[in-house]
């Protein structure tokens, strides 16, 4: 049975119904939006900035803010340029949009977010890894095609860790551009807050890396990365152009706190080290030891966890009539009490 919580303010610990709940939900990962020093910059930075900019990037009126962040980004994550968007699914569209002009076959992953499909996908029966093969075995059957790959970074769901290293297995007798979706990847996976492309810019693809900022980082936002030609295609669009930028507080925030950042990945590593120890033996649970969800099976531990004030992610998805997917989510946030009262009820659980 999933729950639903109405709360002012995600936290550590939610209330709800005048009960006070461990919050296990959400993707608040490095628990940015409770940081006492970074709410304050934020704070300080709508007072420099103003708390929107109610224009578009083609404006003549210019805030140097977003320059300097794409540039910064960009730079930290080894990409020749970026593009700043006010939200991960109109970067993830745009993205799409500009490398489907350009190619005459797209392959979509299974378990692509819907940032990066063309229309309404339908769950698809391949692993990710029977996709990757089927894609290596169609490639040595065509020549002279532009094929477009479409995968998240991260299966955030089961959670799996997906590897573009088989690109290389791909037959060269075509053009391949790939574009990965980084939303649950930033701040998490990859070079430090900044994702997963510098880990595969090396591949034989034209790649593309997008996503929403709004999860780990905690910043309204899109980006899209990837090189100069691209990303100057990107910035030639209407959508880019014409569009509203996001919040300039956020981005000066980001900018001026990466101390803090780093402070609460640091913080989130310590906890993913020890729930990793405290159920990679507990075979109802799965989780990876970088990655900060365990995902479980039985669906009537999502009540039973909630009876004893714990909140966790259940919810249908990606339709309404998709099963609920069961899951616990850690953050920064979570205290060493925290999960050793989780780890204790989980190992109760196990042994039912």
């Amino acid at each position: 049975m999933s729950h639903s919580y109405y709360t002012d303010l995600p936290d550590r610990e939610i209330f709800y119904e005048g009960k006070p709940y461990l919050h296990f939900s959400g993707t608040s990962y490095l628990g940015m939006g409770s940081q006492p020093q970074f709410r304050q910059l934020l704070i300080d930075s709508i007072i420099k900035h103003g708390p929107n900019h109610g224009s578009s990037r083609n404006s003549n009126v210019k805030l140097p803010i977003y320059d300097a962040f794409e540039t910064y980004f960009a730079d930290a994550s080894e990409a020749q340029y970026a593009a700043l968007l006010s939200s991960g699914y109109m970067a993830g569209q745009l993205a799409l949009n500009t490398l489907g002009s350009l190619v005459d076959l797209t392959w979509t992953a299974p378990d692509t977010h819907p940032a990066i499909t063309f229309g309404s996908q339908q769950p698809s029966t391949l692993s990710h890894n029977q996709w990757q093969k089927k894609c290596i075995a169609k490639s040595h059957d065509l020549m002279g095609q532009k094929i477009l790959l479409l995968s998240n970074a991260v299966n955030p769901l089961i959670p799996e860790i997906h590897d573009f290293k088989w690109t290389k297995d791909l037959s060269p007798a075509n053009k391949y551009y790939l574009l990965i979706d980084d939303s649950h990847a930033f701040g998490i996976l990859g070079k430090g807050l900044y994702g997963t492309y510098s880990q595969w810019k090396k591949l034989p693809v034209e790649l593309m890396v997008c996503g929403s900022l709004g999860k780990a980082l905690a910043l309204p936002a899109g980006i899209i990365l990837g090189s100069q030609s691209l990303i100057q295609q990107v910035k030639e669009n209407p959508v880019y152009r014409t569009s509203s930028p996001p919040a300039p507080a956020f981005l000066n925030a980001f900018l001026e706190g990466q101390n803090i950042y780093q402070c609460q990945q640091q913080k989130l590593n310590k906890n993913l080290h020890y729930m990793f120890s405290a159920v990679s033996q507990l075979e109802e649970f799965n989780m990876l030891p970088q990655y900060p969800v365990i995902s479980f099976a039985p669906e009537h531990w999502v009540n039973e966890l909630h009876q004893k004030g714990f909140a966790l992610s259940s919810f249908p998805y990606p339709f309404p009539a998709s099963p609920p997917v069961n899951r616990i989510i850690l953050s920064a946030w979570h205290l060493p009490t925290d999960l050793e009262a989780l780890a204790d009820e989980l190992g109760l659980f196990n042994n039912c």
